[in-house]
């Protein structure tokens, strides 16, 4: 005689509503204990590291012992939170110990606006609020610095940078007046981008010139090119 065991009881909807929430909630409280554990951990990290410094101390691989900065990117975090880009082109350093190329260009963007101290063999030139700057290296040594000037975007604020240092830097009256009859007819030049020079001059031992971009879009940018 054959017999036939009983079936296991049918789970009901409101027991099975239940174990999915307790499961929910184990696996969302799971999550929340990882992202703790991550987050104490990253605290902990930046609690000791020389970025919350508040004269942070430069190690071999972020800045020369010169004071000179670096320009990979353990130099660029170095003086990003130190607040200060130094670049010397009266004695510059091999292109290698400053994190460069031997040959080529390398753009930096800053994270917040720094000043930029360009170094020279007869003084110093320093630039406010940048956010951009480049350096081209040839046959493994800094050969040119290119600052885009804080001042970009309205020929009022060009004008007043570089009518500042026109009396230091060696511009006349003239070359400025010339420069500005030259941006405004790029100007009406619509979907056009044209650059203008100034005349190069010598300041603090070193080459100086000013160039102003107006971009096809109408935009305007001021970079003072520095080099030996």
């Amino acid at each position: 005689m054959t017999s036939t065991a009983p079936s296991p009881p049918r789970e009901s909807p409101s027991a099975r509503a239940r174990r999915k929430n307790r499961l929910l909630t184990a696996i969302t409280l799971g999550i929340a204990a990882i992202i703790c554990a991550v987050v104490g951990v990253g605290a902990y990290a930046m609690t000791n590291s020389w970025w919350t410094e508040e004269t942070p101390v430069a190690s071999a691989d972020q800045q020369l012992p010169d004071g000179q900065s670096r320009f990979d990117q353990a130099g660029q975090d170095f003086f990003n939170r130190q607040g200060l880009v130094t670049i010397d082109l009266g004695a510059p350093a091999p292109a290698a110990a400053l994190g460069l190329p031997g040959d080529g260009s390398t753009t930096v963007e800053t994270l917040v606006p720094l000043p930029v101290e360009v170094r020279g063999s007869d003084g110093d030139l320093r630039f406010s609020g940048v956010m951009r700057f480049s350096l081209d290296t040839t046959d493994g040594v800094l050969a040119r610095v290119a600052v885009v000037s804080a001042s970009s975007g309205s020929w009022t604020g060009i004008s007043a940078d570089l009518r500042g240092r026109a009396g230091e830097w060696g511009w006349s009256g003239a070359d400025i007046a010339t420069l500005e009859n030259q941006v405004g007819a790029a100007a009406r030049r619509e979907g056009v981008a044209t650059t203008m020079s100034l005349p190069t001059v010598t300041s603090a031992g070193v080459d100086v010139g000013g160039e102003v971009t107006v971009t096809a879009a109408g935009a305007l940018e001021l970079v003072y090119v520095l080099s030996r």
